[in-house]
């Protein structure tokens, strides 16, 4: 049965149980209402309202709950359709602590702006947020909370979030004293859009966003975003890693990579049923394009079959750690990062510049442009080759092509 739905009468119902010590305060066992639908889909979405509104009351009747959110909770039941019960609302109000108590007498004004819906709190509403972030990637999604979360800490309520302090905050907090840059900023702002609109939607906030133009258009100058735009390795750079380096996996990534193209998740997660004699195969891209065969250049043949024979997990490089995010680069990543670091080169070199490296190769070689966009995994850009063409090339020709690779 799914979490805090019950279906009666071919329709669906949400309940939650209440705590045994708090039964006879509330003077029932359980909270329940219909969600009007026999509809499991809409009942999963309808549920969190009304589920997160009795968890609320719950906290008010233990006293663990905040001024804050219990105004929030009496707003809320002051909104509904039917008339609450004044001295329900009453014992919600009620400071349990001293504390609680000074808190009210400091906030007042604040409280009862929130409490006639004068003022808008932006906070309560996160945990409830985060329930609806169910298709998107763990990683993705706590990036968002994570810049909702910062957000928050600069404006308590909505109506503090004027455009011009957005601004502001992104201009002097964001840029000039935490040093993102606009597109960090932009991508920031994406995610804040995304929580406003969620408010706006599930919970009547009225007032429109403040985000626009908040960004400005540069944060650096031409010259420094030459200097930090990521570039290129050449063979003599790979030559100088290789002669530094002492980690054997560090080392036997930069060997794939740099005869493959392969950026580093796709080296890292290859397991050996993807591994043939004479190539491998990418078949967990997040594009169309990006599931390949890329055939195994005569550097690395060896080198390919005594991995795949001595792998213990059965992944290709084997014995790398998962980060939470089920992500095996992660770690290697980082030392690969201290090794190049050791060398003297900074923050426009990292691994994927080896794959930038293949790229200039064999645009140099004059590799028609289809050929090399199918060994990296690239869309192609041309009508007839790109939207007609079956796409997939001879073998033969991507073998040739990449025994062209000269890194020695």
């Amino acid at each position: 049965m799914p979490e805090y739905l019950i279906k009666q009468r071919k329709g669906w119902y949400a309940t939650l149980e209440i705590p045994k010590a708090l039964r006879s305060k509330f003077g029932k066992t359980r909270f329940k209402e219909t969600l009007h639908t026999d509809s499991l889909k809409v009942a999963e979405i309808r549920k969190h309202a009304l589920v997160a509104v009795w968890k609320a009351e719950i906290d008010a009747a233990r006293g663990s709950s905040s001024n804050l959110d219990r105004v929030v909770l009496v707003r809320k039941k002051m909104a509904e359709q039917k008339k609450p019960d004044p001295v329900d609302l009453a014992m919600i109000l009620t400071p349990q602590t001293s504390e609680e108590m000074s808190d009210l007498e400091k906030n007042r004004h604040d409280l009862s702006k929130v409490l006639y819906g004068k003022k808008f709190p932006l906070k309560q509403f996160v945990a409830d947020y985060e329930k609806t972030l169910t298709n998107i990637e763990p990683k993705s999604k706590d990036m968002r909370l994570s810049t909702v979360k910062r957000f928050l800490k600069k404006f308590k309520y909505a109506e503090d979030a004027t455009n011009r302090e957005v601004k502001n905050w992104i201009e002097t907090d964001l840029i000039a004293e935490q040093g993102l840059s606009a597109t960090t900023c932009r991508s920031i702002v994406s995610h804040l859009r995304q929580y406003w609109k969620y408010l706006v939607d599930r919970h009547d906030l009225t007032l429109p966003e403040p985000f626009k133009d908040v960004v400005p258009a540069r944060t650096r100058t031409r010259k420094q975003e030459v200097a930090v735009k990521r570039t290129h390795f050449e063979p003599e750079d790979y030559q100088k890693l290789l002669k530094a380096c002492k980690d054997s996996q560090v080392e036997t990534l930069m060997r794939l990579g740099v005869y493959t193209g392969c950026r580093i998740e796709e080296l890292c997660s290859l397991k050996l049923e993807a591994v043939k004699e004479d190539r491998i195969l990418i078949q967990d891209a997040k594009t169309e394009s990006g599931w390949r065969t890329i055939p195994l250049h005569k550097k690395i043949v060896k080198l390919v079959a005594d991995l795949a024979k001595s792998s213990k997990d059965g992944y290709l490089i084997s014995g790398l750690s998962f980060n939470k995010y089920g992500d095996r680069s992660n770690a290697i990543g980082k030392r690969f990062g201290r090794l190049k670091t050791a060398c003297g080169y900074g923050k426009n070199l990292v691994f994927h510049s080896f794959r930038k490296g293949v790229a200039t190769q064999l645009e140099r070689l004059g590799i028609a442009e289809n050929v090399s966009a199918n060994l990296l995994g690239h869309d192609v850009p041309t009508i007839t080759y790109g939207l007609y063409s079956g796409k997939r090339l001879d073998f033969q020709l991507l073998h040739d092509t990449i025994n062209k690779l000269k890194w020695d």
